[in-house]
């Protein structure tokens, strides 16, 4: 048994017409006993979403960075719940800069308040030209005050998200999970992803990046595809039991 894990936006959602691709490589690779996982910075609610509109077959969705994951009946397999006690402090930068939004994430969905429930993260969002100096300086010290959390960056092209999760929950967290409750083999794992967010799935397994990316996720794939379909292409033998 094979596990196969994608990132979803910009690795297997490039565009309408090759998703469709992907999709009957995949219906074909877990026909094969082998499985499917689809790991994505978005929420359960938008990810499931995003499934059903595009006829998506899966075993498992990782959410919120390896913070959730879900079976393919929409039970929750296992979750990493955040401590409230520092959201009052991380929320205080709001008052050093201008931000565009917060996210407060949870189990189903992310929400711009809070709800009476236990937070997985929470995200800070900020136009890139309003970033300053005196904000990245406190994060900094809060990052060093709260060695039990991971203040995590992801710059995109007009904004940056800065997100606040518990120590080492990430895209590989979920599927060392698996690996280990399923007894999959390191060498049976299979990942792709295009951004920094995928850097720990695709530093720990078989690997593949898909589009232009960094040097530093070049670094740690094994080679780069337009689309997730092209691998089966490529190594038809490799996934077969």
């Amino acid at each position: 048994m094979k596990l196969l894990v994608s990132d979803f936006d910009g690795t297997y959602y490039v565009d309408d017409e090759n998703i469709l691709k992907n999709n009957l490589k995949i219906k074909e690779f877990r026909g094969n006993n082998n499985l499917f996982m689809l790991s994505s910075g978005r929420s359960f609610k938008s990810l499931k979403e995003m499934c059903m509109k595009y006829n998506i077959e899966y075993d498992y969705l990782s959410c919120g960075d390896g913070s959730i994951l879900y079976d393919k009946f929409d039970n929750i397999i296992i979750k990493y719940n955040l401590n409230k006690e520092i959201i009052n402090e991380f929320l205080k930068l709001k008052e050093l800069v201008n931000i565009k939004k917060i996210q407060y994430s949870y189990p189903d969905d992310y929400y711009n308040e809070l709800q009476d429930e236990p937070l997985i993260g929470c995200n800070i969002v900020i136009e890139n030209q309003n970033i300053t100096k005196e904000f990245l300086d406190k994060l900094n010290k809060l990052e060093n005050k709260y060695i039990e959390y991971d203040f995590l960056v992801y710059k995109h092209d007009d904004v940056t998200f800065f997100c606040l999760k518990n120590k080492g929950i990430n895209k590989s967290t979920t599927i060392n999970y698996l690996k280990d409750s399923l007894s999959i083999l390191n060498d049976d794992i299979y990942t792709f992803g295009d951004n920094d967010n995928d850097y720990y799935m695709l530093k720990y397994f078989n690997s593949y990046h898909i589009g232009n990316v960094t040097d530093k996720l070049k670094e740690v794939t094994i080679k780069g595809y337009n689309q997730v379909y092209e691998f089966f292409d490529d190594i038809k033998e490799t996934i077969k039991n």
